[in-house]
């Protein structure tokens, strides 16, 4: 629906009833909205079923009467000529008490009514208008009429440039008058520059005909082409006082202003005066409300003034910038100060912005636009330690690591010389430390940091806390990590750093789950996604992704599981990033047990695995999916893959618990029984640790599992309990699903000895798939009631008489139950029936 017959929609739903008094339309918008156009375009549709009056008011200083205007407006329809309605009538209305079905009195360029006279009879008609008779009064801006009062009474339609403007849709049908047709790209961005101004959209048009690259003159499309320039400077900006075009041009120093920075950069004490002068106007002026309320010019204009600053000189210039520059840091706006202290080409400026807010704004998710302000400023502020530090730190949450240590580099170790060098110290050491965390040589990175003096600056306190964490959690120090991390938070909170306080929730998150505490990982995720800023950084929802999903394997839900490790791949800067390994390794081993084709999801996992390098993460992180990837091989037997597995977790862990783990799963996959418990054994002593807790749970159910192929039923009791003691608090299930026919049978043959543990261990057994008996053939009803009663270990004579029949028939359905199961005796027909899911 292009404007017009919005227009219409708007004045015939509203205009066209039979109300008392009847509504008026004030159709006002800013110059080249189309008002005109439309109005004339909406009358000729109208006129056949109305009569249309239609009346041009000439400038502010015609003295003709109103109704002297609608007389010659009159003349020649079917309701009068010149000889009955002569000028010296006294009210419009009596020129129209008589004439006969509907009339519309439309009154164009109704701005320029200002005669006294003039806006008496106006009112008059308004407030006397027949009921016939309905009133359109369009025009820049508001006649100085007494329209408040119509208003509370609901009779007034208020047709705005919101309305006029043209929709992207509209605009296309526009463009093709012109024979132009965009790309849909180019088409968002010219409406992003018209902001569907009608005369910006018409001059677009008439430029981009024949034109040979529409984006290139899309791009170059501002109030500065002569075109545009003569259209703002025609229409808008001639008839303005000096006072009020000085104003303008200086405004447009920043995007948006407050009356306030008005003041400051015009040296104007009475800037609200010209604002409201402006807005009354209907000028191109747009009003954002907040506290304070800005406002904005539009993009052609502005585009237009900022041209026009040229002539005010260089120096001039400058210090508007810097005038800006200074505003905008006092009122906390560090990313608006910033732009205007590089655009003044100050670097006491910049500097002063980068050391109260830099880090500040890189961890509230503006790197980017930072990276892209420091990058195209002069070589003098570029080469500022300050502003390599920041642009360092920008671009290791950008996840370009070489570029971060390459601006690192040439920044002094040392303390610097210029004032705030000390803080600029610990801001360089934090930032070597992060990169450090991410990229290797954590150890000789924490050494250095520990010789700098700490700063008394709670962002940048909290930020170097939280990388000294990720530092001993990348080592493995779980318990220095955490009261790291903890300082980190703390500080973070007090210091509003919502960015700092986000990444050390995700990163206690991960420490939780190297301790195997499940329950405070998920509650460190879930506070994260609370704190998130609406600048989000793209790292900490992969890594706050990535806790979730590890959590929900082991807890074996793997629909969630599958669910945020897919989610954390989005998440990732494209295949070269480091991280991306992580998030698809995970995804794949997580797919494995709900794939169609598990041979081929494990071959798609291997895939990964060897072809990409690691990157850096804590032990924990590392060896807790360590004996799930082995078991995975193991079980479509890739025993190679599986020892090579093996070889660079121990290569990449050292001898750790969880590496010997992995050793003896593979002896125990060989039959290697005696040398799988030899291995095992410093694990379950205690004396050689795991840096993944749930690492244990595995063992134990090893040892459980050495033990009953070696017959000896009591020592696969205990270490099973042992298993389900170490799981249980977090309601751990992933180590039983690992072994999964080896747990259902041990949960079987040790049924109801497990004291406290019972429950969990029916939770385990539940939770274990349900594999059918594909090698028996189906029992038959009796049979499967006899099945029933196996399990409770009474007599054949005691269960004849509870089912009713002969001890003879029981003994049938029993050869029949051994047969068809494949067993020989009572204990292994109850083993295989609990395997398959018959029991």
């Amino acid at each position: 629906m292009v404007p017009r017959r919005r227009l219409a929609a708007v004045l015939d739903g509203a205009l066209d009833n039979s109300s008392d008094p009847p509504p008026i339309a004030l159709v006002c918008a800013p110059a080249g909205s189309g008002k005109t156009t439309l109005l004339a375009d909406w009358a000729r549709t109208v006129s056949e079923q109305s009569v249309v009056v239609w009346v041009t008011v000439g400038d502010a200083t015609d003295p003709r009467p109103l109704g002297g205007l609608i007389a010659r407006s009159l003349e020649g329809t079917e309701h009068g000529g010149p000889q009955q309605f002569p000028e010296s009538v006294q009210s419009p209305a009596e020129l129209l008490a008589g004439a006969g079905g509907r009339v519309w009195i439309v009154l164009d360029d109704a701005h320029h009514l200002q005669h006294p006279d003039a806006l008496s009879e106006l009112e008059t008609l308004i407030r006397t208008a027949p009921r016939n008779v309905r009133i359109v009064v369009c025009g820049r801006f508001e006649p100085p009429l007494a329209l408040q009062k119509l208003r509370l009474d609901g009779r007034i339609v208020d047709v705005t440039f919101d309305d006029l403007a043209f929709t992207s849709d509209e605009a296309e049908i526009l463009l093709a008058e012109h024979d132009v047709r965009l790309a849909a790209d180019d088409l968002s961005a010219l409406m992003s520059r018209t902001e569907g101004w009608a005369a910006g959209l018409r001059l677009a048009g008439m430029s981009l005909e024949n034109h040979p690259d529409p984006a290139r003159l899309i791009e170059e499309f501002t109030g500065c082409r002569r075109a545009v320039a003569d259209y703002l400077i025609e229409q808008l900006l001639d008839d303005l006082p000096v006072r009020t075009r000085d104003f303008l041009v200086k405004t447009s120093v920043p995007a948006t202003f407050t009356v306030g920075l008005a003041e400051q950069l015009t040296g104007d004490t009475d800037a609200h005066t010209i604002v409201e002068q402006l807005e009354h106007r209907n000028f191109l002026i747009g009003r954002i409300e907040g506290s304070p309320t800005r406002f904005r010019y539009h993009p052609l204009l502005r585009s237009y003034l900022r041209a026009e600053i040229g002539r005010l000189g260089r120096d001039a210039v400058t210090e508007l910038e810097h005038v800006a520059a200074r505003w905008y840091a006092q009122f906390g706006e560090a990313l608006l100060s910033l732009e205007h202290a590089v655009a003044a080409d100050d670097a006491a400026d910049v500097t002063f912005v980068l050391q109260e807010s830099g880090l500040a704004l890189v961890l509230d998710g503006h790197a980017a636009a930072v990276e892209r302000l420091l990058a195209g400023a002069s070589a003098t502020v570029r080469e500022q330690p300050i502003t390599r530090i920041v642009r360092s730190a920008a671009h290791l949450h950008a996840g370009t690591a070489p570029m971060a240590a390459e601006l690192l580099d040439d920044v002094p170790s040392g303390t610097t010389p210029e004032a705030g060098g000390g803080y600029t110290e610990a801001f360089a050491s934090a930032v070597r430390l992060h990169l450090a965390v991410d990229h290797g040589q954590v150890p000789a990175a924490l050494e250095q940091d520990a010789t700098i003096r700490l700063s008394g600056d709670p962002t940048l306190a909290s930020y170097r806390s939280l990388q000294r964490g990720r530092a001993r959690l990348q080592l493995g120090l779980l318990d220095h990590a955490e009261k790291n991390l903890r300082h980190a938070l703390a500080c973070a909170r007090a210091g509003g750093s919502v960015g700092t306080e986000r990444r050390a929730l995700v990163e206690q998150a991960v420490l939780h789950l190297c301790r195997g505490e499940l329950t405070a990982a998920h509650a460190c995720v879930t506070a994260a996604g609370e704190t998130a800023s609406d600048q989000r950084v793209p790292e900490d929802d992969r890594r706050a992704a990535l806790a979730d999903a590890l959590g929900s394997y082991l807890r074996n839900d793997l629909s969630r599981a599958v669910e945020m490790a897919s989610a954390s791949i989005d998440t990732v800067h494209g295949p070269g990033d480091p991280s991306a390994w992580e998030s698809t390794f995970a995804a794949a081993l997580y797919r494995i047990d709900v794939a169609e084709n598990r041979r081929a999801a494990v071959t798609a996992l291997h895939s990964i695995a060897s072809t990409a390098p690691q990157p850096a993460r804590p032990p924990g992180l590392v060896a807790v999916t360590l004996p799930s990837t082995l078991f995975a091989y193991l079980h479509v037997g890739e025993t190679t893959w599986g020892r090579e597995w093996a070889d660079s977790a121990t290569a990449l862990l050292g001898r750790t618990g969880d590496t010997v783990l992995l050793e003896a799963i593979l002896c125990l996959g060989a039959g290697h029984l005696d040398r799988a418990r030899t291995v095992l054994r410093p694990v379950l002593d205690g004396d050689l640790g795991c840096a993944a807790a749930t690492s244990l749970v595995t063992a134990w159910l090893v040892d459980a599992e050495i033990a009953r192929r070696r017959g000896h039923d009591s020592r696969a009791h205990d270490s099973l309990a042992e298993a389900l003691r170490a799981a249980e608090p977090e309601q751990i299930l992933r180590p039983f699903h690992d072994l999964t026919q080896s747990t259902r049978e041990l949960l079987s043959a040790s049924a109801g000895r497990f004291g406290s543990l019972d429950a969990f261990a029916g939770s385990v057994r539940d939770s274990l798939p349900r594999v059918p008996a594909t090698t028996a053939e189906n029992l038959t009803r009796r049979e499967l009631e006899l099945l029933a009663e196996l399990p409770t270990w009474r007599t054949a004579e005691e269960i004849a008489s509870d089912l009713c029949v002969s001890i003879n028939t029981v003994k049938t359905h029993l050869r029949g139950i051994y047969r068809k199961l494949g067993v020989s005796t009572r204990r292994e027909a109850v083993l295989a029936a609990q395997s398959s899911g018959l029991l």
